[in-house]
């Protein structure tokens, strides 16, 4: 082997181990990245004869990348489910604060009043006591159908940020076919750092091809959202179906050519889907219940106080004692105290009537499925607590997995220092042990120049 194909050979090795240590030194210092995935260098044979560090390789595993994105959909959709119907517990507290400790007061005054027909300090009570209850009810009422809006903006601030992240998407799939092997691993980076944020909001499959670019639907109906370099664009339109207060709700869409729109099909999954979730399903079926109490509430009381006998202080027919076509408009209709019909008959002091009201507190109501009052009453903070328990059951579940799958995506995709400073020993070594060859066979050459001279 001749001197110069010595040095040359020297030459393409400290190259390469230069090459390897800069590819070393920049796993290192992205140790904390988040979405970073970190580079392999191989060596190969160069046709010089010598040896070239070949392109930096981005180490992952498609399947577990994939995996994780699924897994990260299903538990950001049961987080935002879990955080909307902690705040409806919240509305539901226990105790002397609930409704049906509301409830409760409102018979126990309709006890005193049984006890004392003729006092308009004790009617006044028990009106107090219906004013607080009916105000609860629709105090209620009022913060489901608030969640419900709170929902539906945040699902519309949702599609406001895809729309950001699928058109990155596209200029990536524009921009890397032309960035090169070594540019292109940087976009790769970013690349699976958008489809996880994109998987995060909406339960998507993505296809990857060879030149880095990546191709996204969704998951259950197969609606493109990007295809090459050309994204969808998302909105949100208004729904047939009125919110809870009769105002508008939005459903998600894809915009077609022509200035029309799509709904898009089947369950969205991710964020999206569990805030359509607690939407469209949980807080109607909260503000059913709650109109189902109001209602029987109402037509329980005046029928007592409305009946064939019922006679108010005066010894008139009795009114209404509520009125309202739900929780959200339940209010008192009587009031003067003197009109509560406490009495059977024109008797003063009758109190059949009010004993009546009494017996309300432990009466099976037919529109309540058989149960009292008091007992839907309590039953609406068990229902709160049970989807919500349900809603952390399935994040749990989704977060333990997914907390599997990171790890062992990172042990093939994460920097370990351990492992890029041994590295970076050993290329160092062969970067030195390449410069002392060059040495060797610069110092044999200057020797043969001296011979010659």
């Amino acid at each position: 082997m001749s001197i110069s194909s010595t040095i040359g050979i020297g030459r393409s090795a400290l190259l390469a181990h230069q090459g390897a240590i800069r590819t070393v030194s920049e796993n290192i210092s992205n140790v904390e990245t988040e979405g970073y995935a970190r580079r392999r260098v191989e060596f190969e044979a160069d046709p010089s004869g010598g040896v070239r560090a070949g392109v930096a390789q981005r180490i992952v595993d498609r399947f577990l990348e994939s995996r994780l994105i699924e897994t990260s959909g299903e538990r950001s959709g049961a987080q935002a489910r879990a955080d909307l119907l902690v705040r409806v517990e919240g509305l539901l507290p226990l105790g002397e604060s609930s409704l049906a400790g509301a409830l409760d007061r409102f018979f126990d005054a309709a006890g005193e009043l049984a006890a004392h027909p003729e006092d308009l300090a004790v009617r006044r009570n028990l009106l107090e006591r219906a004013e607080a209850l009916a105000a609860g009810v629709r105090a209620l009422a009022g913060g489901i159908e608030g969640l419900q809006h709170e929902a539906d903006q945040r699902i519309s601030d949702e599609v406001a940020v895809l729309n950001e992240r699928l058109a990155e998407i596209a200029r990536l799939n524009r921009d890397m076919p032309a960035a090169g092997e070594t540019g292109g691993t940087a976009l790769a980076d970013r690349r699976d750092h958008l489809l996880a944020e994109i998987g995060e909001r909406i339960a998507i499959r993505s296809v990857l091809h060879e030149d880095g670019t990546a191709d996204i639907a969704l998951r259950d109906s197969g609606v493109a959202l990007v295809t090459g370099s050309d994204a969808a664009h998302l909105l949100t339109r208004t729904s047939a179906t009125p919110a809870l207060d009769g105002g508008t709700l939005h459903e998600v869409a894809v915009a077609l050519a022509g200035g029309q729109s799509a709904a898009l099909p089947g369950s969205l999954g991710g964020r999206v889907g569990g805030l359509l979730a607690v939407r469209d399903d949980d807080l109607p079926a909260f503000a059913a219940d709650i109109d189902a109490l109001a209602l029987a509430l109402r037509d329980a009381v005046n029928a007592v106080q409305t009946s064939a006998t019922a006679s108010d202080l005066d010894g008139a027919p009795g009114l209404p004692f509520f009125s309202g076509s739900g929780g959200g408009d339940l209010s008192v209709a009587l009031t003067n105290p003197r009109g509560i019909a406490a009495a059977f008959g024109t008797t003063l002091s009758d109190n059949r009537n009010a004993l009546a009201l009494v017996d309300l507190r432990l009466a099976a109501i037919p529109s309540l499925g058989g149960v009292s009052l008091s007992e839907s009453a309590a039953a609406l903070a068990g229902n709160a607590g049970a989807a919500l328990r349900q809603a952390r059951d399935t994040g749990e579940v989704a977060e333990s997995l997914h907390t599997a799958l990171r790890s062992q995506r990172d042990a093939v995709s994460a920097v370990s220092l351990d492992e890029e400073l041994t590295d970076l020993v050993r290329f160092q070594r062969g970067f030195q042990a390449a410069a002392q060859l060059i040495r060797a066979g610069d110092s044999l050459l200057e020797e043969l120049i001296g011979v010659v001279r």
